[in-house]
């Protein structure tokens, strides 16, 4: 059960956030009769069927069988837990969660909201600026000499910061903006003489955006030949500080434009690069699922982004020496976390921007998709000009380091999974042929270095999200259970007399019973389990649904027979009742199954088996209603 922010405050945040508001932010809504449409974003829908429904603040995929309330969306949408999709809400409401220490003043640096509003003002004015402005010439002539096009200038919101100290503060004397609040931003630093200075002029920039599409910070290159050498600034590349909106290990540049093509498809997968014009290049060339990191190596939270989205990553590396070193500095680190990591090392001297331009999309994609798993390439790297036969100290040098990545990875999944098994246990055989060593040698050694790993490594789950877990099939619910919390979840008023008649034991085991098991908890802490208030309580995505779809299953049985002419309508004590009764005879039928078999396998002494003779009598006797 939740026990974060307090009920009032999600209610508070769900009466603030219209279903088609929120929705309509990220989906193109269409009216059709009482309800809105769009098309699913979970799936190739060729015609619109994700349903709204503004009176039920609910939304139904009918294809992918996705369902549930503004919370669920944003859960769906971001690929984020409970939390995480209420903050995000509150933010968009302008409702504070939980306040610490002083009030935060509307407008402020402290303001996330106003610091949202002056990056997006921001990069708005820098992307005019190299589109319109005369200083920026210079710098569209680099740009088409790159052969990046307008259509991807337009896409990424590329800009440029002029070479003027304050232009940015200049522009912004007659907005909300002050240079406090540009500063907290990232974009401007005060200067000695209590002025302000622009911290990107003189760059090309590369607006850098979160997964809901918000601008939240710069990447800058230097134009060559733009500025003078006198006024040259340290090195040719300056990403954003850390602010309030941004941290370089929590975000990719261009996941925000492709994380739709990646989420739809059946095998979902990401290219991670290392540059900007390397993920602009991609994208104009119809790659849809090339994203990179900014100015930092990939680390655990990338992983857990990458995770949302992806289920397959490939890591492009550079052609030269450094892109090699970099591998294993990453390698371990995917491989501990259990994600499907591929690597790719280009011809030498390549980057992905150069090999796109001269090769095209398809020579690139092709290279993508033939290349190494992280282990193969692991032992490929290894052992390259390693005399496995007659240099022994080589070799073992490599078989250690090579065993010690197969170490990382956790044990449990090979338990759960028969495939990664199996190549665990190719792997090792792949290992021995080549070190002409004996296979229970090699698996004994990993084992070693498995466990020793395991008492110095603290477990570190990074799958926080509801996304992969299996959806129920709504259609293969129990007829009896199903009738009982829909009645429940109509009339919650009936919950003490069904608790007091029915225990969870008695339903199997499965979302109906935990959903049961949910409104028992809340009737004994005194709290409402009607509809709206479920919807609030729960978190779990899955559970939600079930309560949507129960509650609409309800509603129009409730319909249908309000539009019968001569429809007689059965009181709801009257039906819950009647399935009181079932689930007793059930229980009567179970015991005298249990009885039978007990007789009939002479488990009883003469005793006992008087006394279960006994039962069986009064159980028949009380159905025939003696």
């Amino acid at each position: 059960m939740y026990t974060g922010p307090d009920f009032d405050v999600k209610d508070r945040i769900k009466q603030a956030s219209d279903i088609v508001d929120v929705v309509g932010g990220y989906l193109p809504l269409r009216r059709q009769g009482t309800n809105f449409v769009a098309h699913c974003p979970w799936h190739d829908d060729s015609r619109p069927s994700l349903q709204v429904n503004q009176v039920r603040q609910s939304w139904v995929c009918w294809v992918c069988n996705f369902r549930g309330d503004v919370f669920d969306f944003v859960m769906r949408r971001e690929s984020v837990e409970f939390f995480e999709a209420m903050q995000i809400l509150a933010e968009r409401a302008g409702i504070e969660i939980k306040r610490t220490g002083q009030k935060v003043e509307k407008g402020s640096p402290q303001d996330k909201q106003a610091l949202f509003r002056a990056m997006a003002w921001a990069v708005a004015q820098y992307h005019d600026c190299l589109l319109n402005e005369a200083v920026a010439a210079p710098v569209r002539n680099y740009l088409a000499d790159r052969n990046v096009t307008p259509e991807s200038i337009e896409a990424f919101k590329i800009g440029f910061a002029p070479l003027a100290w304050s232009w940015l503060v200049d522009r912004a004397r007659h907005t909300e903006f002050s240079p406090e609040v540009l500063e907290a931003c990232g974009l401007v630093s005060a200067n000695n003489s209590g002025g302000w200075y622009e911290r990107f002029r003189g760059r090309v920039l590369f607006p850098i955006s979160d997964t809901q599409n918000r601008p939240i910070a710069l990447g800058g290159r230097i134009v060559p030949d733009l500025v003078p050498d006198d006024q040259q600034p340290k090195g040719k590349y300056y990403n954003s500080t850390e602010t309030r909106l941004y941290s370089k290990s929590d975000n990719l540049y261009g996941l925000n434009l492709v994380r739709d093509e990646v989420s739809k498809k059946e095998n979902r997968k990401l290219t991670i690069v290392e540059g900007y014009t390397d993920v602009v290049a991609a994208y104009q060339a119809g790659l849809r699922n090339v994203i990179a990191c900014q100015g930092t190596a990939v680390n655990e939270r990338h992983i857990k982004v990458m995770r949302r989205f992806a289920d397959s990553i490939t890591l492009v590396l550079d052609g030269d020496e450094a892109g090699q070193r970099r591998t294993n500095e990453i390698l371990d680190l995917f491989v501990a976390q259990d994600v499907d990591l591929r690597i790719l090392s280009l011809p030498e001297g390549a980057d992905p921007f150069d090999f796109i331009r001269d090769n095209g999309a398809d020579a690139f994609q092709s290279l993508v998709d033939g290349a190494n798993d992280a282990i193969a390439h692991k032992i490929n790297q290894e052992t390259r000009g390693v005399d496995l036969i007659n240099d022994t100290h080589a070799a073992n040098q490599a078989l250690e380091a090579i065993l010690k990545t197969l170490a990382q990875i956790p044990v449990g999944q090979f338990a759960t999974s028969a495939a990664k098994s199996v190549r665990l246990d190719q792997l090792i055989t792949r290992i021995a042929r080549q070190f002409q060593l004996d296979r229970t040698q090699v698996k004994n050694r990993l084992n070693e270095l498995r466990r020793t790993m395991s008492r110095a490594r603290p477990t570190v789950n990074l799958d926080t999200s509801d996304q992969n877990q299996p959806t129920i099939d709504f259609k293969r619910l129990p007829h009896r259970e199903s009738e009982l919390l829909q009645l429940l979840i109509g009339h919650p008023e009936l919950l003490d007399q069904a608790i007091e008649s029915i225990s969870p034991n008695q339903i199997p085991e499965g979302p109906l019973r935990d959903l049961y098991e949910v409104m028992n908890e809340c009737f004994h802490v005194g709290k409402d389990v009607g509809y709206k208030s479920l919807m609030l309580e729960l978190e779990d995505v899955n559970l939600k649904s079930l309560v949507d779809y129960l509650h609409g299953v309800s509603t129009e049985k409730q319909s249908a027979l309000a539009n019968l002419k001569n429809g007689i309508a059965i009181e709801p004590l009257a039906q819950l009742e009647s399935i009181i009764d079932a689930f007793n005879n059930m229980a009567d039928a179970s015991g005298t199954r249990s009885q039978i078999s007990r007789l009939h396998g002479r488990q009883l002494d003469d005793d006992e088996e008087a006394s279960a003779l006994e039962e069986l009598l009064k159980l028949a006797r009380q159905r025939q209603g003696l």
